[in-house]
């Protein structure tokens, strides 16, 4: 597996054909106490599935200052991770961070995460953050491994004619002042 940098419009097609669908058999159901939210992990009995819309993911990283690509020796896509920067508030936006999944369990998670923080650090900004959605419990489990700390949940964000009811908005962040991920 190599890392190297997105290729635009040549890594277009690739990406369009994209697999980052992801299946949990849990999901984190907010918990919401006056002005406090917690996640409670639920298991469910029918496994929660989503496959990405191929827009969704050329849109991530077609318009970031920071995207690279995890590539097989055979030249197969299979990850990539994309970095927005905030100047107004000094922090960045992890916008995309994807495995396939036949590519998962072998570190290249921890690889393209290392090399967004890499970029991050090096705009000298303060925090990394992150949007994922509550169903997603493999990437929840991941990324707060990697040491991002949950900050926030958006109970209304997502338009309920075009996701699951029980989706919502989760946001993690990583302050840069934290030892490198590893």
């Amino acid at each position: 597996m190599t890392l190297r940098p997105l290729r635009w419009p040549a890594d277009a097609a690739p990406l369009q054909a994209f697999d980052a669908s992801y299946r949990a058999s849990t999901i984190f159901v907010p918990e919401l106490v006056g002005l406090s939210v917690s996640l409670r992990e639920t298991h469910r009995s029918v496994p929660f599935t989503k496959t990405y819309p191929a827009e969704t993911l050329v849109e991530a990283a077609a318009t970031a200052p920071f995207a690279v690509v995890a590539e097989s020796a055979s030249g197969t896509l299979e990850g990539f991770t994309a970095v927005h920067l905030r100047e107004w508030n000094r922090s960045a936006e992890l916008s995309a961070l994807f495995v396939a999944p036949a590519s998962r369990g072998r570190g290249l998670g921890r690889a393209l995460l290392a090399a967004a923080l890499e970029f991050a650090r090096g705009a000298r900004v303060r925090c990394l953050g992150l949007e994922t959605q509550n169903t997603n419990a493999p990437a929840i489990r991941f990324y707060r491994r990697a040491g991002f700390r949950f900050c926030g949940a958006h109970t209304a964000l997502y338009d309920p004619a075009t996701v699951a009811p029980e989706e919502i908005a989760v946001f993690f962040t990583y302050p840069l002042d934290a030892p490198p991920c590893e």
